[in-house]
């Protein structure tokens, strides 16, 4: 499926069996997510803030940190359709699980994005592929 919000800038493809869920977070950033049927997830923000990337990324970490505080990071560039991403990847214990987070900065003409995506690790292997076809179609997506 593909979903256009004129409103944000975005444009992006998901899988068809994924669930979108667009919601209004507040005057400052508006997030549109989409679920996998596993419970996996990527969300996309345009941050209205003027927020340094730095601080977008430990904001992030620190939130992510409260709920896991055992949260263990590692920095990540990404180039991705010739657009530098920069973020962190989460790594934290739920339960008998382990799991993923990643958050990356985008930095577009039409403003900054923040990308964010979540999978228990036994599922990782499979939708960190589609994660970033998503993240593809959503630079792709900006360019035309």
């Amino acid at each position: 499926m593909q979903i256009f919000d004129n409103q944000n800038d975005l444009c992006f493809s998901f899988p068809e069996s994924w669930k979108l869920d667009k919601s209004e977070s507040s005057n400052e950033a508006d997030s549109i997510s989409v679920v996998s049927p596993e419970g996996g997830f990527w969300c996309v923000r345009r941050d209205l803030r003027d927020t340094a990337n730095k601080a977008v990324l430990e904001q992030a970490v620190a939130a992510m940190r409260e709920v896991y505080p055992e949260l263990e990071v590692e920095h990540v560039v990404d180039h991705v359709s010739g657009a530098e991403l920069i973020g962190m990847d989460m790594h934290f214990f739920c339960l008998d699980l382990t799991g993923t987070a990643s958050v990356r900065v985008w930095q577009a003409v039409t403003g900054k994005y923040v990308i964010f995506s979540q999978a228990e690790d036994g599922q990782l292997e499979q939708l960190k592929p589609i994660f970033n076809a998503i993240t593809t179609s959503l630079i792709r997506g900006s360019e035309e």
